[in-house]
């Protein structure tokens, strides 16, 4: 596991996030049963771990503890309807892994022309990535062919599907010529 020099558990700003699952007690009390009015939840009163449920309002998320730096990488656990818990960025764009890949040791085969449709997930090891709903201990970097670092979570490197553009929009691409698959927080194939 890498170690960077500060771990950031807070999420930025989600712009698309569809159908997050099971939020802890906010600030705000919860919607009364078979309402429709959404939870309003404080990230600051989240629990490393939690995730939040379908109709919860990113009300207060936006600016009050956001601990990250512009630009910086977020990987959140996220209840897609279709997929069941997955990994996404801050703006809800999946990651993946590949079946041609190797978890342990990790190892990329996904190089050249690959690439252009599915993007390594290059990691910056000055900032690490903000984390909700995963564990740290499973995020890690390898060294690609290229000399680049491609963050790994359970040892699966990851990727990013061109074109796809958040707010879970590419789970079509799930299964994609049966060895791309939407990851999991423990690194299993979604879905």
């Amino acid at each position: 596991m890498i170690n960077w020099s500060r771990t950031v558990l807070v999420p930025a700003t989600v712009a698309a996030v569809i159908g997050l699952a099971a939020c802890g007690s906010g600030s705000t009390p919860p919607a009364e049963a078979g309402s429709s009015a959404p939870t309003s939840h404080n990230m600051a009163d989240m629990a490393p771990g939690e995730t939040m449920a379908p109709g919860d309002s990113m009300e207060g998320m936006e600016h009050g503890g956001h601990s990250g730096t512009p630009g910086q990488l977020q990987l959140w656990a996220v209840q897609s309807g279709d997929l069941g818990v997955v990994v996404t960025d801050g703006s809800g764009q999946l990651f993946y892994r590949f079946d041609g890949d190797q978890n342990a040791p990790s190892v990329s085969n996904c190089t050249g022309d690959c690439t252009t449709t599915w993007q390594p997930v290059i990691a910056d090891l000055n900032s690490p990535p903000e984390l909700l709903g995963v564990d740290e201990a499973a995020i890690d970097v390898m060294a690609r062919p290229d000399g680049s670092e491609q963050l790994t979570l359970a040892g699966w490197p990851l990727y990013r599907h061109i074109g796809e553009h958040g707010g879970l929009q590419g789970t079509q691409a799930n299964g994609t010529d049966g060895v791309w698959f939407a990851i999991r927080p423990d690194g299993n194939k979604a879905g």
